[in-house]
């Protein structure tokens, strides 16, 4: 090979490296422990434990105003991000469906923490997601399981921060903690205790809470009900005398209103905190939102 040749492939590399590392998602550092989170409250969680500590960035994969990343299919900007992480922080029971081969592949040394592990698991419906339902961050406690799931792993990663996300996770643990007790307080004084809801987002709260989901709107999420489904959920209601439908944000309300108008209940929105702001205190605001409905709509 001629030197000219050489120095034309060097220059080669040398421009290849350089738009890698301009497109690269996260900011370049020496050093840097660079983590993804999948999806909204996996962001809001790893944010409180990072806190300030300057040699961590954290990012977010799904957009915060995407949802759950049920049947997500990755994009090339995705896989930029996940091959220049170094942490994947997931909810895991089955929610980042994508998590296989080709992650694997783009990113070989990437470690993938699944924070619900620990977690004691409601089954999902026949109909839903099958196996685990996943959603098991819309309960406070369940919360502060994940987040101390995040703690350690973030630990492993930056061994010589483990002190910070130590003190990190225990103000945001004490944060979840009172949220928590002020749910169970509130459930004491719940005078109807069964409802209805647009899917399984909200088992393990309901499950936290005492509440008997006696329906869904859509129990394939993304399927919206037939003409004859919706009428044997509408005399559910009637013969379960259910206090309310629950709608989410995230979806259109008109089927939760005319389900609620058709069996004579109120219909009320509860945020199962899959979207919204990426603030580090929008959980905790989301939930005791959550929190003033249900008690607004059972304690009568």
């Amino acid at each position: 090979m001629t030197s000219a040749r050489r120095f034309g492939k060097r220059v080669f590399v040398d421009i290849f490296l350089m738009i890698f590392l301009l497109l690269s998602p996260f900011p370049a550092g020496a050093g840097e422990l660079r983590v993804l989170a999948s999806f909204l409250p996996m962001y809001l969680f790893t944010r409180n434990v990072v806190g300030d500590v300057p040699d961590v960035a954290v990012d977010l994969l799904l957009p915060a105003s995407l949802g759950c990343p049920h049947d997500y299919a990755l994009t090339p900007g995705d896989m930029r991000k996940i091959a220049a992480a170094d942490l994947f922080i997931a909810n895991g029971y089955g929610m980042e469906e994508f998590l296989g081969a080709p992650v694997r592949k783009s990113n070989p040394r990437i470690r993938i923490v699944e924070t619900a592990e620990g977690v004691p698991p409601v089954r999902a419906g026949e109909g839903s997601h099958g196996g685990i339902n996943p959603h098991t961050w819309v309960s406070p406690r369940n919360a502060i399981l994940q987040v101390r799931n995040i703690e350690k792993a973030l630990s492993v990663a930056s061994p010589h921060n483990a002190a910070a996300f130590r003190r990190n996770a225990d103000a945001y643990v004490s944060k979840l903690t009172v949220l928590a007790r002020e749910f169970d307080a509130a459930s004491g004084r719940f005078r109807n205790r069964n409802i209805v809801t647009f899917h399984n987002v909200f088992d393990y709260l309901a499950r936290d809470l005492g509440l008997n989901i006696v329906g869904e709107i859509e129990e394939t999420p993304g399927q919206e009900p037939s003409a004859g489904e919706v009428g044997k959920l509408v005399r559910t209601i009637r013969e379960k005398r259910a206090a309310a439908v629950f709608w989410e944000p995230q979806y259109p309300k008109r089927l939760a209103d005319v389900i609620a108008a058709e069996a004579g209940v109120p219909s009320r929105v509860l945020d199962p905190v899959s979207t919204g702001s990426t603030t580090p205190g929008a959980y905790e605001e989301i939930m005791r939102q959550n929190l003033r409905t249900l008690t607004e709509t059972l304690e009568k």
